[in-house]
């Protein structure tokens, strides 16, 4: 027979089990007052006093957007055009000399390869001594290692001459590369440098190639100049989309990174970056925009003027101000104003449409208008902690 369970087991177990219970379902019990908010606050009430009072603005939703309504009376960004700084390039020579001949021009487009000038050196014939000279001796001191090694072989010598000749053999061979490299640099070919190693003739007129595709910018030199190593002798911009500068003033807030603009008649901007200072003097904020293509009528240093794209419209959406949305979890909200107040509708963000403004899709229609300042009071009734009209009067 089981035994019972003392009296003062079963109080116990009275008073445990409903507190069991309760633990369990605290989750569920915390969770309910949410939901249940979400759908009581579907409907916020609030008078026109309180919404003033709680700086809560409206703004309609929009089916098309253009680009003067954006920018506001059409406003344009002026700017000027210039060269990323990754497109510059400076055409050196690794040793110096006299300028014999230029054989290019400023704002010419050259190939990468293309003569640029060509210079008497001195240093460039030394260089090519000096490479059969270490060429010659390499070419010795691995034929003496091969005899050494075949000697060791047969016993003849030891250990030790044959290790002194395949260090001398290393030495020699990693100098004859260093000068084969540096006339590498100087822009001989493979096939040049290994026939000034045969006993080909030693020239001393150096040419400086354009090492990229593109135009040259500048070109200070001139025939008779003495030329030192390393200066430059070119400044090129290689071929690609340019950058343009731009100035806005108050129509600032309205541009945001990945906006397009369009330079009229020419080609189209992508916002790139925009600076977080403001122009002391000018009280303007320089924005950058990158070229999606490569049309030729933008040129380095000239003045342009772009205006903001008009973006185009996504199928079944309207657009919004992006600070109208509100984010609860996953999901995205707006409020939209009704004749007592506003209504909670539920959006999906679908592409920014530039200028602050966003393309959702949702129980919208174009003119229904969505409170996009002052949303404090609304999120703050929505979430069940009062009244629009408490939270407004808190907000004073």
């Amino acid at each position: 027979m089981r035994s019972l369970l003392p009296i003062y087991r079963l109080s116990s177990l009275h008073v445990a089990l409903p507190r069991t219970l309760l633990l369990l379902a605290l989750p569920g019990l915390l969770a309910a007052p949410i939901t249940m908010a979400r759908v009581a606050q579907a409907d916020i009430r609030i008078s026109e006093a309180d919404m003033t009072r709680a700086g809560i603005i409206v703004t309609p939703a929009l089916a098309t957007l253009e680009a003067s309504a954006v920018m506001g009376n059409g406003a344009r960004f002026p700017g000027t055009v210039v060269a990323p700084a990754s497109a510059l390039h400076l055409v050196s020579s690794e040793l110096g000399g006299v300028v014999q001949q230029v054989h290019t021009a400023t704002l010419q487009q050259v190939r990468a390869g293309t003569p640029v000038v060509t210079l008497f050196s001195q240093p460039y014939v030394a260089l090519q001594g000096d490479y059969v000279q270490k060429a010659t001796q390499a070419q010795l001191a691995v034929d003496k290692l091969a005899r050494d090694n075949s000697l060791f072989q047969d016993g003849i010598i030891a250990r030790a001459r044959l290790d002194d000749s395949r260090a001398q053999a290393a030495m020699a061979t990693l100098a004859a590369d260093e000068r084969r490299l540096a006339l590498h640099r100087t822009g001989l070919s493979t096939a040049q440098i290994r026939a000034i190693a045969r006993g080909g003739s030693l020239s001393p007129l150096l040419i400086v190639r354009s090492p990229v595709s593109g135009s040259i910018l500048e070109l200070p030199v001139q025939p008779g100049q003495q030329i030192d190593a390393g200066v430059a002798i070119a400044k090129l911009n290689r071929a690609g989309p340019l950058w343009v500068e731009l100035q806005a003033s108050r129509q600032h807030p309205l541009l945001k990174i990945g906006d397009h603009l369009q330079v009229p008649t020419c080609s189209q901007l992508r916002v790139i970056a925009i600076s977080p200072v403001v122009n002391g003097s000018s009280q303007s904020l320089q924005i950058r925009a990158e070229q999606l293509d490569r049309d030729p009528c933008l040129k380095v240093n000239a003045y342009v003027e772009a205006r903001l794209v008009a973006p185009q419209r996504d199928a079944g959406s309207v657009a919004v101000p992006e600070a109208a949305l509100v984010q609860r979890g996953t999901e995205q909200f707006v409020f939209v104003r009704t004749a007592g107040g506003f209504r909670v509708v539920g959006v999906q963000r679908r592409a920014a449409a530039g200028g602050g403004m966003v393309w959702v899709h949702g129980a919208l229609t174009a003119g229904d208008a969505v409170a996009s300042r002052g949303l404090v009071a609304l999120k703050g009734a929505w979430s069940g902690l009062g009244n629009a009209e408490v939270a407004a009067a808190g907000a004073r």
